[in-house]
């Protein structure tokens, strides 16, 4: 009997143990579940103090898309009590233009679990409108399960009102530079016009009296020498004569650099070949012309703008290259006309700024290049030449300004 009651108190403190451990282990665990619930409870209240201390707007919304807490920022912004913005109430707050857009970005964003930015409007409590940009990103439990978003405003209307004046200053200097381009090529064909008006004007007037003139004193020379009138008299007479003759010429000279009339009677190819042979005339510059194609088709602005590229590119050889010699190559393929002038003069370095002098000449080309819809490309080396090279449409053309040449 004493060995079962020794058995039977044994069991019983077995047990007695037993119920105590649990006991403690469940005062353990309480303690740890009470002191973890206060740390979260301390660390949301942080959290709350930081949330609504930041001059951010701060929300957080549902897996059904309404919001179930805004920080007192977005009160403050809106002028509306916190019970009017929760759920959807936020919504009549939003500009009413931007209203679909902002849905159309918030809800589907939120049924794919999907990070988001959207910009939109908002009333202020002022009652003016302000730019937002809205961030918000899926939020989850410690079991993994998605429990809806957490997200923020800030305000950047002064960021999109110096957009907006970047953008508008960014339109009016394109339409400052189209219409300057605009005049540009207006110019061209004003210079054009001019020039074959002081053409004319030269040949019919100045030309037909120097002429004139040049006959009289012919006359006169001959009548005075059958009055017997001094040998230094008709020297004088004979040399007024012959100063009248070049005058004459340098006129006739003069008028065909201005207005080309070979350009009509002869052709382009003709009129280049012409001014080749002038330039290794006057300036001692070997020049020659080539061409392959036929441009008698070309229509006449295409053949005025290559005979004007032309003549400006063989003055900027003549002023500035110090060259031996210039080529002139024109190509006719398709619904284009390529002309190239290449020299072997000095060259110049094409990644500096041009001279003033020489960049003139090349800006006069570029912007008859530009007014015929086409392109240009000048390559260059120091001490080694200088060649430009002109594509454009061969008939037809269309300028930069949208108007078909004339």
């Amino acid at each position: 009997m004493d060995s079962l009651a020794s058995y039977a108190i044994g069991v019983l403190v077995f047990i007695v143990a037993i119920q105590a451990a649990a006991i403690v282990t469940l005062l353990i665990r309480e303690t740890q579940h009470r002191r973890a619930d206060r740390t979260l409870r301390e660390s949301e209240e942080r959290f709350r103090r930081i949330v609504e201390g930041v001059p951010v707007m701060i929300w957080t919304a549902r897996p059904d898309t309404t919001l179930d807490y805004l920080n007192s920022t977005c009160e403050e912004f809106t002028g509306l009590p916190m019970e009017k913005l929760l759920n959807e109430g936020w919504l009549d707050a939003v500009h009413p233009e931007d209203l679909d857009r902002c849905l159309g970005t918030y809800g589907p964003a939120i049924e794919a679990r999907a990070r988001f930015l959207m910009e939109y409007r908002v009333r202020r409590a002022d009652g003016a409108y302000r730019w937002l940009l809205a961030t918000g990103v899926p939020k989850y439990g410690p079991d993994g399960g998605f429990t809806g978003y957490i997200g923020s405003d800030i305000d950047i209307t002064e960021r999109r009102n110096a957009e907006d004046l970047t953008r508008e200053s960014k339109a009016a200097l394109e339409v400052s530079h189209r219409e300057i381009q605009q005049l540009a090529g207006r110019l061209i064909e004003a210079q054009d016009a001019e020039r074959a008006r002081i053409a004319r004007d030269l040949h019919d007037d100045v030309s037909q009296q120097l002429a004139g003139l040049s006959i009289a004193l012919s006359g006169l020379e001959h009548r005075m020498a059958a009055l017997g009138i001094s040998q230094e008299l008709q020297g004088d007479l004979r040399a007024l004569h012959d100063r009248t003759t070049v005058l004459a010429q340098s006129v006739r000279h003069l008028s065909h650099d201005l207005h080309p009339t070979v350009l009509q009677h002869t052709g382009l190819v003709a009129a280049l070949t012409s001014q080749c042979a002038e330039v290794e005339r006057l300036y001692g510059t070997a020049s020659s012309c080539s061409a392959e194609g036929d441009f008698g088709s070309l229509a006449p602005e295409a053949k005025l703008c290559l005979y004007r590229i032309a003549q400006e590119a063989l003055r900027n050889v003549i002023a500035h290259a110090g060259a031996s010699r210039a080529d002139v190559r024109l190509l006719h393929t398709g619904d284009h006309a390529e002309l190239t002038i290449a020299d072997d003069g000095s060259g110049f370095d094409v990644t500096r700024p041009p001279k003033r002098r020489r960049g003139l000449g090349l800006v006069s080309i570029a912007e008859r290049v530009r007014f015929a819809g086409g392109t240009l490309s000048i390559t260059a080396e120091v001490g080694k030449g200088t060649c430009v090279h002109v594509r454009i449409p061969a008939n037809g053309l269309v300028r930069s300004d949208g108007r078909p040449g004339a």
